[in-house]
């Protein structure tokens, strides 16, 4: 009867340590509690279907404020309740609190306890915010064993929306290079590599792999993203990565096979919406180097057909304002003059020559093309040219800037 009691009286001592209410902070030991949950792990099996608004519940009736966050873990959340905490908003904002005050040895009961749950709770719009949290206080060992379990699907994960936050958290804070080996494993694919670059979400993965992984450690990564650099330059998430990549890589090789893509497709490069941003990046990025020169001549060779297109007409407005020396704007001017009847006149290429100084007015239009025409000081324009044309008074009217055209009857 003896024993019968002092059982009792044990069982009701664990359970005013988490009801009664004091204003002292009790000291527990972490591994006492760790061992304690081993012998309740039959009474956590029983209770895996308490659902979020049971967890609350007994969440609400604890006195948090007095209570270690290892006793309220630990004790309450088995790992299937663990999903369905970390999926609530309400858990998961008090989660992430207490994720700031506990011990290494709780952190290693969490990464136990979702083992095997990581990349459900990361796609979940409140659950990343509880692993990005996570990763953010995991020493260097804690986080290898988590990229042990998430680093063979690490790229197909980051295209969800919300655990590419959370993927990103991560590689931010690895800074061994058996953590950027295990990250990296999962992207030295070419068709893997290529999706991921191309996706709104993957991309800012890549980026963020290219900014925080050193180059030394990325030779087989840069090599599969330089082999396809024209195809994404000339893609909306495409270019931005490109750009990364080429300011964060320090490769002779890469530059060289940088500068064949120019020298083969220069002219298709330059006339993309988005692949001549990579032109004018790399005039700005290699300004004063024998690349950046190199590219400053195919420049110079295609500026008359460039100063026609939109696109490639703010390659030439770059080069003429921030690139350009002296010598080589009056060397464009000179050419821009003697091919001035071959122009094709239109918004992009009068913006051009006004920048250069070349005077253009209405009296001296008919010079410029076949296909306009001077009667009576009034510029006219053929019909086939392809330009915006509004009706006025049985006469059809366009606009170039400040000039007035008028459509030949």
């Amino acid at each position: 009867m003896q024993e019968k009691n002092f059982s009792e009286n044990s069982k009701q001592e664990e359970l005013n340590k988490f009801t009664k209410k004091d204003d002292s902070k009790p000291d527990y030991n972490s591994n006492d509690i760790l061992q304690e949950t081993k012998k309740n792990e039959n009474e956590s099996k029983m209770n895996n279907n308490i659902t979020p608004s049971d967890m609350r519940t007994k969440i609400n009736i604890i006195n948090c404020k007095n209570i270690l966050f290892e006793h309220i873990f630990v004790n309450m959340f088995s790992k299937q309740n663990i999903l369905y905490a970390l999926i609530d908003k309400n858990h998961t904002i008090y989660l992430q609190k207490q994720l700031r005050i506990i011990s290494k040895e709780t952190i290693d009961y969490i990464i136990g306890q979702l083992q095997g749950i990581f990349r459900e709770i990361m796609k979940d719009k409140n659950g990343n915010y509880f692993c990005s949290d996570l990763f953010k206080e995991c020493d260097q060992e804690q986080r290898i064993k988590i990229l042990k379990e998430l680093s063979p699907t690490l790229a197909d994960d980051c295209l969800n929306n919300y655990s590419s936050h959370a993927i990103q958290t991560l590689i931010d804070r690895s800074s061994s290079e058996y953590e950027y080996r295990l990250i990296l494993s999962s992207f030295n694919d070419y068709n893997k590599l290529l999706l991921v670059s191309l996706d709104p979400n993957g991309a800012y993965t890549v980026q963020k792999i290219i900014e925080r992984i050193p180059d030394r450690y990325r030779e087989e990564f840069n090599f599969i993203f330089s082999s396809f650099i024209g195809y994404t330059s000339r893609k909306k998430y495409g270019i931005v990565t490109v750009k990364k990549f080429i300011s964060g890589t320090r490769s002779e090789p890469i530059t060289e096979q940088i500068m064949r893509l120019l020298e083969e497709n220069f002219m298709n490069l330059a006339v993309d919406q988005y692949s001549n941003y990579l032109i004018q990046f790399l005039l700005e990025e290699w300004k004063n180097t024998p690349e950046g020169n190199e590219i400053k001549k195919m420049v110079r060779d295609n500026f008359e057909e460039m100063s026609e297109k939109k696109c490639s007409s703010f390659i030439c407005k770059l080069y003429i304002t921030k690139i350009i020396s002296p010598e080589e704007k009056k060397e464009i001017i000179i050419k821009m003059k003697n091919n001035i009847n071959t122009l094709n006149i239109n918004n992009y290429s009068i913006n051009i020559l006004q920048l250069l100084g070349i005077d253009i007015n209405s009296n001296n239009i008919s010079h410029l093309t076949p296909n306009y025409y001077n009667i009576n000081n009034s510029a006219y324009i053929n019909p086939n040219n392809n330009m915006n044309i509004n009706a006025q008074n049985n006469h059809e009217y366009f606009y170039i800037n400040n000039f007035n055209f008028t459509l030949r009857p």
